[in-house]
């Protein structure tokens, strides 16, 4: 007998059903097992790149896929460049919700905060829903030189599925 045999697998009818009053402690432990796998409540990250070293505009970075999901952090980890010669004033980062939810502002992210290596962060709780976009937005003018910003995103789903992507 192996461990699946012994406590069954996350598709097992106990994993979804009801607990009843003659049903073991082991279909609790299924459920919760199934809710781990399906990401329901677990932290996911999901990562992308913006190059700074672009005109003044809108960029998206994430969207919402399959199901909601809660934002808990945002990260922009910046290169080893400097960009003190190129005409970027700042940056910032929102959603693009009729009413833009601010996640990273411009006045945080200015010019003299986006040093070489520089971390900028944000952590809280934000709700992105199915096909909202967590966009990039560049002020002033590009960077000056090739400036890859790494972003990363913590969230959990709301629903199984939740993503961003």
């Amino acid at each position: 007998m192996n461990f699946r045999d012994t406590i069954g697998q996350a598709k097992d009818a106990a994993s979804t059903g009801a607990v009843g009053t003659t049903t073991s402690i082991m279909s609790y432990i299924k459920q919760i097992v199934t809710q781990i796998l399906t990401g329901i409540g677990s932290p996911q990250i999901a990562s992308t790149t913006e190059d700074l070293n672009q005109a003044a505009n809108t960029y998206d970075l994430l969207t919402g896929t399959t199901q909601p999901v809660i934002l808990e952090a945002l990260t922009l980890k910046m290169p080893a460049v400097d960009i003190s010669g190129g005409a970027l004033t700042s940056i910032s980062v929102q959603t693009d919700d009729a009413t833009a939810g601010t996640i990273i502002s411009s006045a945080i992210a200015t010019k003299a905060n986006l040093t070489s290596e520089a971390d900028v962060g944000w952590t809280g709780q934000m709700r992105i829903n199915v096909g909202t976009k967590i966009q990039l937005t560049i002020a002033g003018g590009a960077a000056g030189t090739a400036c890859a910003a790494l972003i990363s995103a913590t969230y959990r789903a709301v629903i199984a599925g939740g993503m961003l992507a």
